[in-house]
């Protein structure tokens, strides 16, 4: 993105004094792979005149190198994607480009960084640090790495994280011939922030998280600008104009682990703007083992997410999925469920599918097709955009 490419040659200069100065103990590990992708959609020519085809290929590379007797780490992670369709959709991203320095109790970094909170399968509504890239995925699942400085404390009542973020990313969303995209484009060039400092605005937050006997425990807090911006329509561009409020947010999440059951809560209090609200999202997960006496597990995942904001695209839908897993050396899995809008009527049905081909080649085959969609959901958009993804990755 070409945020990170503002930001990326002071991480560069950085590294590089770094580097130099202990070149003679340089020891590394890199690694990565180049995934095509192709991706057909069963329902023709999208309704703003896309292809029923994309073709794209995406990349993936890490470089990690410990320095002074392993008291300091570097790692690059960089991914990227060149796409048929979509200019939106071609990208390059350093999710981790970072400098660690390790103690005795304390862990100090700063760069580019991935932060992941949230325990469960579909609605992660408390992970907020990283910025959603929806032209790659429009589930908001594909994070962008956030520019920060954090220091963890680690201690027998567990740890803490305190991050320190001066740079704001954009969200990126999907351009005019991207597929699946929402009804309207969304204006780029039309960027409102609450806050006068902008993307220049300090974000801040901090985490603290234990286990106690079978329970996970995370506490957050985050405050800064908010990652998902109000989108409004604009008479004059006939385009989505963007609004970033400031967030206020404190969260909980929670996992157990009670045999083959596992327990899962993620709940937040949060102040959007001069909107508050209150959110939670749940499930449990069961696991069969060796089925009929094999070597493949059988889960069953259900899941549900409410949020007491009657627009919110999301504040009353439920996931209902299986997770089988052949244990073979091939890596066999196939994940497969249903999204459904309780308050309403529609419905999604998903497939995931995964297999290692040799050492170093693994398919991936990805469906999702829409069922019976309300004219008033937010989904509404992607009707006619069920499709199947096949992608090829060679790992090296």
């Amino acid at each position: 993105m070409q945020n990170q490419f503002l930001i990326a040659p002071v991480y560069v200069l950085l590294f590089s004094l770094i580097f130099f100065q202990n070149a003679n103990a340089l020891d590394y590990k890199a690694y990565g792979f180049i995934q095509p992708e192709i991706t057909s959609f069963f329902n023709g020519d999208g309704r703003h005149n896309q292809s029923n085809k994309n073709f794209s290929a995406f990349a993936k590379g890490t470089f990690v190198t410990y320095l002074n007797n392993n008291n300091t780490k570097i790692t690059v992670n960089s991914i990227g994607r060149i796409d048929d369709n979509d200019n939106n959709r071609t990208y390059i991203d350093f999710q981790k480009l970072k400098y660690e320095l390790f103690f005795n109790d304390i862990t100090f970094r700063i760069g580019n960084e991935l932060i992941f909170w949230g325990v469960n399968e579909s609605f992660n509504i408390v992970d907020i640090i990283n910025q959603s890239n929806l032209a790659e995925d429009i589930s908001g699942t594909k994070k962008l790495g956030q520019p920060m400085v954090s220091l963890s404390y680690f201690n027998d009542y567990g740890s803490f994280d305190f991050y320190l973020m001066p740079y704001f990313i954009e969200r990126v969303f999907p351009g005019t011939k991207g597929r699946p995209r929402l009804a309207f484009e969304v204006d780029k060039n039309n960027v409102i922030f609450e806050s006068s400092a902008k993307k220049n605005k300090v974000d801040v937050a901090i985490r603290y998280s234990t286990v106690v006997d079978d329970f996970d425990i995370g506490i957050s807090h985050f405050y800064g600008n908010n990652r998902s911006p109000n989108l409004t329509f604009n008479n004059k561009s006939f385009k989505l104009s963007q609004y970033y409020p400031i967030l206020s947010q404190t969260s909980l999440d929670l996992q157990s682990t009670k045999g083959a059951w596992l327990y899962k809560l993620e709940a937040l209090l949060a102040e959007n703007g001069d909107e508050k609200h209150f959110s939670i999202a749940g499930g449990t997960e069961y696991t069969i083992y060796g089925v009929k006496e094999t070597s493949s597990d059988l889960g069953i995942v259900i899941e549900y997410t409410f949020d007491d904001r009657n627009d919110f695209a999301f504040n009353d839908e439920g996931v209902i999925a299986l997770r089988w897993t052949q244990n073979d050396i091939n890596s066999t899995s196939i994940l497969a469920g249903l999204l459904s809008d309780l308050g309403g009527n529609s419905n999604r049905f998903f497939a995931e599918f995964e297999q290692r081909l040799n050492d170093d080649v693994k398919l991936f085959i990805d469906t999702s097709i829409s069922g019976n969609i309300d004219q008033n959901d937010f989904t509404y958009a992607f009707k006619e955009d069920s499709q199947i993804t096949v992608k090829i990755a060679k790992y090296f």
